[in-house]
């Protein structure tokens, strides 16, 4: 059973990019958007060793990115695991060496972890009218929201994507067994 370098570097390389992401990333800003390095992380990592792996990884990567960023506790976990299942789904259908696959993946990834995470701000601004639960409000138009900054950010991370490809199609293919939890 062998496993490449970047399953077992994975937890840590998480907590670098969510470091990275929220600090100096801020000065990466395209247009009003910065690189989900995080998720991109997590996608790379999708098409690698595919999704019951990555499902773990996106939940650290997610509670790294809600302690470096201030959001809410969970919302980037939850956000980055519907992601990463989301695009878990063609992990064995489809070969991650077509050019497609990776911008398709990034392209339902980023679009599942920008609706998942507005979904969350969503409710979370609902249950805040609630005076007993004394939650902070998360005023984010979620249609406007999903044009202004998931839009662009659809680009930024496809972009970022596509400039790995070179380095993704040199790692060899492991089946899921081998990527197992068990």
């Amino acid at each position: 059973m062998t496993r490449g370098w970047l399953y077992y570097l994975m937890v840590p390389l998480l907590g670098l990019a969510a470091l990275f992401q929220s600090t100096i990333a801020t000065r990466l800003v395209v247009r009003g958007v910065k690189p989900d390095l995080v998720l991109v992380l997590l996608l790379i990592g999708v098409m690698l060793y595919g999704p019951k792996a990555a499902v773990v990884w996106a939940f650290v990567g997610g509670i790294f990115l809600d302690i470096f960023s201030g959001g809410p506790m969970g919302a980037s976990s939850l956000a980055l695991m519907a992601a990463v299942l989301v695009t878990g789904l063609s992990y064995r259908t489809l070969s991650r060496y077509h050019l497609l696959v990776p911008i398709g993946v990034s392209i339902v990834g980023t679009v599942t972890y920008g609706a998942v995470y507005l979904a969350i701000l969503f409710v979370l601004d609902g249950l805040a009218g609630a005076e007993w639960l004394r939650l902070p409000q998360y005023n984010a138009p979620f249609w406007l929201t999903m044009q202004t900054v998931v839009g662009p950010a659809v680009l930024y991370n496809t972009t970022v994507i596509l400039l790995t490809v070179p380095f993704l199609n040199r790692v060899p293919e492991t089946s899921e067994a081998e990527t197992a939890f068990s």
